[in-house]
């Protein structure tokens, strides 16, 4: 059937169908009991029917995901060594040492890290604009054209 979205070999992941304000008598949703599926790259896979089959489904998904023998390795993003580990908030690759070791830093060392960024970013906006100005004055625009071009009052429109 074209556009369903349930898991299959090709097509790997978790798919949860529930009804959607069953308490209201006009809702075009039928009441039937939710539906989930699951099927992983390994080729484990699992069906249920009902509130609690179905939350039990979900629960059976994450517990299986970080032992998954199919589970391709990625270089932590803090050390660069390849790991299956994944960060929970963010779910990029990261080992869990790597991981508590980062969010145990100090709050004043990530503000400076983040300011460190915010200036890195002005210096390269500050050094397009010199390079833009070079070319409009190359290009013999007038003085008060170049400034309203890189002041971001107007646009330049290249022919």
């Amino acid at each position: 059937m074209p556009g369903d979205l349930r898991p299959g070999p090709g097509f790997p992941g978790i798919w949860v169908s529930a009804p959607v304000r069953p308490d209201r008598p006009f809702s075009p949703y039928t009441a039937r009991p939710p539906e989930g599926a699951y099927w992983c790259r390994c080729g484990t896979s699992a069906t249920a029917r009902g509130e609690q089959a179905v939350a039990l489904l979900v629960q059976e998904w994450e517990a299986h995901q970080p032992a998954c023998p199919a589970r391709t390795e990625r270089p932590c993003q803090h050390c660069g060594k390849p790991t299956t580990e994944r960060s929970t908030p963010s779910g990029w690759p990261a080992h869990d040492a790597c991981y508590q070791a980062w969010a145990a830093r100090a709050v004043e060392q990530r503000r400076r890290q983040q300011a460190a960024a915010a200036i890195a970013a002005r210096q390269a906006q500050r050094r397009t604009a010199a390079i833009l100005r070079r070319q409009l004055e190359r290009d013999g625009c007038p003085p008060q054209v170049i400034d309203a071009i890189v002041s971001g009052g107007m646009t330049a429109v290249s022919e």
